[in-house]
């Protein structure tokens, strides 16, 4: 085989492999995640307006949400991006601001200029209800004003910050405090 046939097979075979890995991603990309844009300040400052967001939105995928992710869910025909603070079975109140979850008080990592000092009496979630919130807790509309959310509103949980200063995992996000705890 002369060396033109062997450079022709080996090119052959790139883009076949080129045309693959193409396909493969572009059924990834229709299945498995979306890419939204925030709009607003609600989850300042881990997610800015504008940013872009990489949403894992397959059940399957996305598996038991927990509390601390960040969600993208429909309320009435609007799109949001919120964080889960309550899962089924949990207990929700607000005393002057504070959050609590099962009587226990969550420590958050939440400027005092973000704070809403709202109180909200205590409130269990049923089998299907997911208590939300924005980050940034003045100017959020989230569970505290439309109540919980079911879990077919939820579309998917938030992976990745395509925009700012750099790409970000969007992780449970413990580092506000927010998370599980003990």
């Amino acid at each position: 085989m002369s060396f033109s046939q062997q450079f022709f097979r080996r090119g052959v075979m790139v883009l076949r492999a080129v045309a693959l890995g193409v396909l493969v991603l572009g059924v990834a990309r229709v299945s498995l995640f979306t890419v939204y844009r925030v709009a607003g300040t609600s989850m300042m400052d881990t997610l800015l307006d504008g940013d872009r967001i990489l949403v894992l939105d397959d059940t399957w995928v996305v598996g038991e949400l927990h509390n601390g992710d960040t969600v993208v869910l429909l309320v009435d025909g609007e799109v949001l991006v919120k964080r889960v603070m309550g899962c089924p079975g949990d207990t929700l109140a607000m005393d002057e601001g504070q959050v609590l979850r099962n009587g226990d008080e969550l420590r958050e990592d939440i400027p005092p200029g973000y704070r809403r000092q709202s109180t909200m009496s205590e409130h269990l979630l049923g089998g299907d209800e997911y208590f939300v919130m924005g980050d940034h807790r003045r100017v959020s509309v989230d569970s505290r004003d439309f109540g919980p959310v079911r879990g077919q509103q939820i579309l998917g949980r938030v992976v990745l910050r395509l925009a700012g200063p750099s790409l970000q995992a969007v992780a449970a996000l413990d580092d506000l405090g927010v998370g599980e705890q003990g």
